[in-house]
């Protein structure tokens, strides 16, 4: 009985695989003498078969990679969120309360050697001491502030019991108490400076002139940015530092609001930076990422 070529041809692969019995081995290879269109088909098979597989992985360690770069972006920037959270928690947590004066708060002691001592309450998380010599030169005058905080009076509470205020023997003429309120001094210790009217501490405005800075120096960036935009080099590098100044804007923003004033610039102005710099990192990551979103789509 003679075989149709369709037969063959669908038995073929089989064949080429070594998968059929001798029986159908026979019937094939008898029917491949007599039929040069299916010997044809065989060989093309054999040949596809024999084929060298393609090895090269450099697109998969190349995706492979990519992969791994935008996973530890990933995890970087998940880092850098982190930090920002944990820094603000911080800064709430260790932000000073000021409290109004009482004689439980702070009280006065002199020594009969006259040392001068200030003993502080329990409630009191933090005091700042200033201090500067009178007009006529015949002692110093000090003015004293406290304050507690959420993290002294909920988990760490520590006494800052006593303080000698001249510890170098120093005559004191006047220990003024400030709130931190705009209110008047109270006059704890010696005679009052001034012979009419009260003393007020005011806050420090250096916070403000830094922001007034800033706002400005991010002003003069966008419009270099919008003079240089068909220069692509100068672009970028104008890019990097106007989020400088925007930064510390945001940071100010984070850790002050919109009141620039404060009591304790020096702590502010610290918390400040230490906000801006993981949001600097922030931009710069959003920034690289959108340029290279905007390349692979263009």
């Amino acid at each position: 009985m003679k075989i149709k070529c369709t037969v063959i041809k669908d038995i073929l692969p089989l064949y080429v695989e070594d998968m059929v019995s001798e029986d159908t081995r026979i019937i094939v290879e008898d029917h491949i003498d007599e039929c040069i269109d299916c010997k044809k088909e065989l060989e093309e098979m054999k040949t596809h078969k024999n084929m060298p597989i393609d090895i090269d992985t450099t697109g998969f360690k190349s995706l492979k990679a990519k992969l791994f770069r935008e996973k530890f972006k990933a995890i970087i920037f998940s880092i850098i969120l982190t930090i920002i959270v944990a820094i603000l928690a911080i800064n709430y947590l260790t932000e000073p309360s000021y409290i109004p004066y009482s004689n439980d708060i702070v009280s006065i002691n002199i020594k009969d050697n006259g040392t001068i001592f200030a003993d502080f309450g329990d409630k009191v998380s933090g005091y700042d001491i200033n201090k500067y010599s009178s007009e006529d030169g015949s002692g110093y005058i000090y003015h004293i502030t406290t304050w507690e905080t959420i993290w002294n009076n909920r988990i760490n509470n520590k006494n800052l019991g006593t303080v000698v205020l001249n510890p170098n023997g120093e005559k004191i003429n006047s220990i003024y108490y400030y709130s931190a309120d705009g209110s008047g001094d109270i006059l704890i210790y010696g005679k009052s400076i001034t012979k009419n009217g009260g003393v007020v501490t005011l806050p420090r405005l250096v916070l403000s002139y830094y922001f007034i800075i800033a706002i400005v120096l991010t002003v003069v960036c966008l419009i270099i940015l919008i003079v240089l935009r068909k220069y692509k080099k100068a672009r970028n590098i104008t890019e990097k530092i106007l989020f400088i100044p925007t930064s510390y804007i945001i940071g100010h923003l984070c850790i002050k609001g919109f009141n620039s004033s404060s009591y304790s610039a020096s702590r502010d102005f610290y918390a400040i930076l230490l906000i801006s710099i993981p949001i600097y990192l922030v931009f710069m990551i959003i920034s690289n990422s959108y340029k290279k979103f905007k390349h692979n789509n263009q």
